[in-house]
């Protein structure tokens, strides 16, 4: 029980600290089900547009996750007005079917870039909206999805 809690404390400094560079980060649960249906949205402000930002996506999958990538369909808008769609695909795994990224357990962690070195238009409230985009409706394995930008 010590250890896991001192694990836990650890992990929690680890994460305080790494966090400090974010201007936004969050994490979104998708508990092993994710559906065409469910978009992901990621709601922020951006305070200083005149720096260029970096936008990552974290994907938490486990072994119940069937593929080995990720297609993904992304719009970025400013308001209500669209500025940017993408349509992505992220490899999750290797060819010999090993997860990519890290972590303990059934688990694993892995980071995208999606933007570097981007230039919003102007300060104010920004939404990034995630839908999956594979063939099969429902996914399953995928638990947790987040976006940071720096």
């Amino acid at each position: 029980m010590k250890k896991f809690l001192f694990i836990s404390l650890c992990s929690m400094l680890l994460f305080i600290n790494c966090n400090h560079k974010y201007e936004y980060s969050q994490m979104k649960s998708i508990n092993n089900s994710w559906s065409k249906k469910d978009t992901l949205n990621f709601n922020f402000t951006i305070k200083n547009a005149s720096d260029k930002k970096n936008i990552n996506f974290i994907v938490r999958n486990n072994e119940d996750y069937q593929f080995s990538n990720l297609y993904l369909f992304i719009k970025l808008k400013e308001g209500k007005k669209v500025i940017s769609t993408d349509t992505l695909n992220y490899i999750l795994a290797d060819k010999t079917g090993k997860w990519l990224g890290s972590g303990m357990g059934s688990i694993k962690e892995i980071y995208f870039q999606y933007k570097k070195d981007f230039s919003f238009t102007k300060n104010g409230d920004y939404t990034l909206s995630v839908v999956q985009g594979m063939r099969k409706d429902t996914l399953k394995g995928i638990v947790d999805f987040g976006v940071t930008i720096e």
